[in-house]
């Protein structure tokens, strides 16, 4: 289960804020988990996947131009691996913004795990739910497999 979210760097400002909508970033992240929800009922998205450098851009909007944090964790042999992620981190200068919280349920006992994929184009993310109790990780969506003509901004 994943929905594709177009996140072109043309449609925000510096800040995060979503042009045409006039939306924060965290506002319309709101908007991405419910349509996520109505869609794949009862599920809710757990994953937030995108490029390295849409990730950056994540970063630079919740965190400033100079942070010395990193959105998203990097995926280990095709999965998320956040043990591997923090040995790895040890030896980093940034710290990895592993998780946010989610915003449909206002709390942060319901993450959105943070993942860079350096296979998808870096004008959009991907909204998933992962199971974790069956261990099932999605297959991320080769490029040449999403239908860009499809995708409708916010």
């Amino acid at each position: 289960m994943e929905k594709i979210i177009p996140f072109k760097k043309s449609e925000f400002t510096k800040s995060g804020t979503h042009i045409s909508s006039g939306k924060y970033l965290l506002e319309l992240q709101r908007d991405w988990e419910k349509d996520f929800h109505q869609q794949f009922h009862p599920y809710y998205a757990n994953v937030l996947e995108g490029h390295p450098v849409a990730m950056k851009r994540i970063t630079n909007y919740l965190e400033g131009d100079n942070s010395k944090y990193d959105a998203g964790m990097e995926l280990i042999d095709g999965k998320m691996d956040i043990d591997t992620n923090l040995a790895i981190e040890e030896f980093s200068e940034s710290h990895t913004i592993y998780a946010i919280g989610s915003q449909l349920h206002d709390d942060e006992d319901n993450p959105l795990f943070l993942v860079k994929n350096e296979n998808l184009a870096e004008e959009i993310l991907i909204l998933k739910y992962v199971d974790d109790d069956k261990n099932e990780e999605a297959e991320p969506t080769p490029k040449s497999e999403i239908p860009y003509s499809k995708i409708k901004t916010p």
